[in-house]
């Protein structure tokens, strides 16, 4: 007799075929697990070397003075007798230059002089007037014809005379000195001070000549700086200025002994000392920077040019055979209100397990281990960088 197919049947095929799946996916997840804990990491040991807290500072070298020779007469540059990295002496002729006399300056000094010329001619004949009318009178006076009031006021419009004749004489000195200074831009007073030849104020090399020949140059006076016609400055006389951050402005004390990395001189390094932290930083796109200066020592007189980008390193504080491992590798987990570094060691079965470790100074790459690992511990990497996975694949293979 042929057996019905009931709904009770069905219902226990169902829960058969639940309880074969539940049991695939058990396995599935046990061997997956397995899978887990097998799978190779990469790991990294902590070294022992020496490791140095510093402060670094970007910035350049450049003089500790720099001289600017600018003339004391206006013209136009005539000769250019030096080139930018040349050495010049004190007194030493640089540049000449050629006075270019204005036309309505040396008309007006001209129409001064005839004008003073005419004053002085004015001026004698009414003197000899005079002179002729004193005589008079003072031979009436001797004869009592005249009194003595008469006789006073002649000699005062006599020695009227005599001071229009100077005034008139130095109208014309003023206007053929204004004559001169049109046509040559100096007076004969000054031709020893204000010259047409420029000279060095310094010995040094010659850093920058900004004008050529034909150039017009200003002087310099009171309400103008003048044009520079060179700038002159010792090389072997040189200082580090540079800029540091705010964070690192407070470790800093001057007197510090720095050393001074030149990238074009293939990072060689120069000795130097710390001699100025600015009081005042400065803002530069949202970061406090404080400037910095600091001498450069040059023993083996190395020729090193003005305006090199350089680096200061600042040395705080050395850790010689210190236990070293990278900083990156450091994880932390908070506990009470803190947060406690950790890192997963390797062990001899393969598995990793959390370790607490104690750092100390840290060079922002490398972190000194204190207490937690020896030299032979495997630390896990656990944020590897695209390098650290392709080490891993071909470990792997």
């Amino acid at each position: 007799m042929k057996k019905k197919f009931t709904f009770k049947k069905a219902l226990y095929i169902f829960l058969g075929l639940l309880l074969a799946i539940g049991l695939f996916a058990g396995i599935s997840y046990l061997i997956k697990s397995n899978s887990k804990e097998s799978e190779v990491f990469l790991t990294k040991k902590p070294e022992v070397k020496d490791m140095e807290d510093k402060v670094m500072a970007t910035g350049k070298i450049v003089p500790r003075e720099e001289i600017e020779i600018k003339p004391n007469m206006s013209g136009i540059i005539d000769k250019v007798l030096v080139n930018e990295g040349d050495q010049v002496s004190v007194g030493q002729l640089i540049a000449t230059l050629k006075i270019v006399p204005s036309i309505q300056n040396v008309n007006a000094a001209t129409q001064e002089i005839n004008n003073a010329n005419l004053q002085i001619s004015n001026a004698k004949i009414n003197l000899s007037n005079q002179q002729q009318q004193f005589s008079m009178q003072q031979r009436l006076f001797s004869q009592g014809v005249i009194s003595k009031q008469e006789f006073l006021t002649a000699q005062q419009q006599l020695q009227s005379a005599q001071i229009q004749v100077r005034n008139a004489n130095q109208q014309l000195a003023t206007a053929q000195k204004n004559l001169q200074i049109a046509r040559t831009g100096v007076t004969p007073e000054l031709q020893g001070l204000a010259t047409t030849q420029i000279r060095s104020k310094a010995n040094g090399t010659v850093l920058e000549v900004p004008v050529k020949v034909g150039s017009q140059v200003i002087e310099a006076n009171s309400f103008n700086s003048g044009t520079t016609i060179a700038s002159v400055a010792n090389l072997s006389s040189l200082i580090f200025e540079g800029k540091i951050d705010e964070a690192q402005a407070g470790k800093l004390k001057e007197g510090m002994n720095m050393s001074i990395v030149i990238g074009a001189l293939q990072n060689k390094k120069f000795p130097g000392r710390l001699t100025m932290i600015a009081p005042k930083g400065k803002d530069e796109s949202g970061t406090i920077k404080f400037p910095v200066e600091g001498d450069v020592f040059n023993p083996n007189n190395d020729y090193i040019r003005a305006g090199f980008s350089a680096n200061g390193e600042i040395v705080l504080s050395s850790q010689k055979n210190a236990l070293l491992l990278d900083e990156s590798l450091i994880q932390y987990e908070k506990k009470d209100g803190k947060d406690l570094p950790f890192v997963e060691v390797k062990q001899p079965d393969g598995k990793f397990v959390k370790r607490s470790v104690k750092l100390g100074a840290s060079d922002g790459i490398n972190v000194q281990i204190l207490s937690g690992l020896t030299k032979d511990s495997e630390v896990k990497v656990w944020n590897p960088s695209d390098k650290d996975k392709e080490a891993l694949k071909e470990k792997k293979n």
